[in-house]
């Protein structure tokens, strides 16, 4: 089993991703008490896996691959790249299974030399020009800490991440083809990749059926089929309570209808009077939540506005986390999704509006936790503000 040492900003979520595992198996490997909490330093066992950012298993040739359906194999000096995806077609929304292999196929061991803990990455281009619209890497924070890894004769390493079809600023990627690019990142490799082909469909309604013909001649006429009811349209409402914040009427209390823990009251708002501050405290974690009933099957668009507030001189270093999480009626968790921003993604002094797709709320979902999470990092001097969040049902 690998083991994986928690960094700031993880979550369960994202290291379940990287190492191609689900949430729940990590939770039981170690034992974990609350999904939600987890601490900078803590060693986890990954389990299940000789794959993941740093896992190296032994596999019997070059037939051993990533596994998905969708495969493409290129050749670098003795190495031998297949980038794979779990199918050729995806609907609107549904998540996308990405495996990149490594293996060596020479004679004498093959050497990697990383600069950082990244040891791949993963981009979805599109269009004529292939613009690239999503890049696994962008808002992770890596340890700058150089690594040697070694790939004895016939070794593989596979590394498989989750997609969502969502672009870095959390927005559903247009229909269409998509060409998906994997790297190791390597020293003199870094520019050297492999990629392979999606298609993303347009979700359509269901069509009525027509109703079926009486047939003739029968002696009874056989009666006309109801045609099937089409699924109620979602209404345009926005479903949070207290979205603009107006309602705050304690700053150093939480706003109505929201959980808060190191946010403050603002009056630099984008609309009304107040706005939500998170970071209080620069130096500490804080969190804005709210909960609300949804209806599982439906996609839910989730929109927001957000600033940097940075100090003259002064250096931003956290990581936004913008997160749904969905429970049953029992208040069991049973999914969630989970952009992530970086300084880097957020203006300074200035909002900006960004827009995150829930892809299909998973079946048995009754309640939505929509959250924000500030993360900051050593030497952070920011704080970030939260205004106009909305969540709607789109289909």
């Amino acid at each position: 089993m690998a083991t994986y040492t928690v960094q700031t900003g993880d979550t369960l979520f994202a290291i379940a991703q990287r190492y191609g595992v689900t949430v729940e198996a990590i939770v039981q490997a170690n034992s974990i008490t609350n999904p939600n909490v987890i601490f900078v330093g803590q060693v986890l066992t990954i389990p299940g896996t000789g794959t993941g950012e740093t896992g190296g298993e032994t596999g019997p040739g070059e037939g051993e691959t990533g596994g998905g359906e969708n495969e493409v194999s290129r050749r670098i000096g003795n190495l031998l790249y297949t980038i794979s995806t779990d199918k050729r077609t995806y609907n609107r929304g549904e998540n996308v299974v990405i495996a990149l292999t490594k293996t060596n196929t020479g004679n004498r061991d093959v050497i990697l030399r990383y600069r950082t803990a990244q040891r791949f990455d993963f981009v979805a281009r599109r269009g004529p020009n292939q613009t690239i619209v999503w890049r696994w890497s962008r808002g992770r924070v890596f340890t700058q800490q150089a690594a040697t890894v070694i790939l004895r004769p016939r070794e593989r390493q596979v590394f498989r991440i989750v997609w969502n079809q969502r672009n870095n600023l959390g927005e559903q990627v247009v229909a269409g083809q998509i060409t998906i690019e994997g790297f190791n990142v390597a020293e003199g490799l870094a520019n050297q990749g492999v990629s392979t082909t999606i298609r993303i469909t347009a979700v359509s309604p269901t069509p009525t059926p027509r109703p079926t013909p009486t047939p003739r001649p029968t002696p009874r006429p056989t009666p006309t089929p109801r045609p099937t009811p089409t699924p109620a349209a979602c209404p345009d409402i926005n479903i949070l309570a207290n979205p603009g914040f107006e309602r705050w009427p304690v700053a150093t209390s939480a706003p109505a209808s929201w959980s808060a823990g190191n946010v403050s009251r603002t009056t630099i708002s984008r609309t009304g009077n107040y706005a939500a501050e998170l970071g209080t405290n620069r130096r500490s974690r804080a969190v804005l939540s709210q909960r609300t009933n949804i209806e599982a099957g439906r996609i839910y668009d989730l929109i927001w506005w957000a600033r940097e507030n940075a100090p003259a001189g002064a250096a931003g270093r956290f990581i936004l986390f913008v997160e749904i999480f969905y429970y049953d009626r029992s208040g069991t968790f049973v999914g969630r999704t989970e952009p992530r921003f970086s300084q880097e993604n957020i203006p300074d002094n200035r909002y900006q509006r960004y827009t995150l797709s829930t892809g299909r709320v998973p079946a048995g979902a009754r309640t939505a936790e929509v959250r924000f999470t500030f993360e900051p990092g050593a030497g952070n001097a920011s704080r970030v503000k939260i205004d106009d969040v909305e969540l709607r049902c789109r289909f």
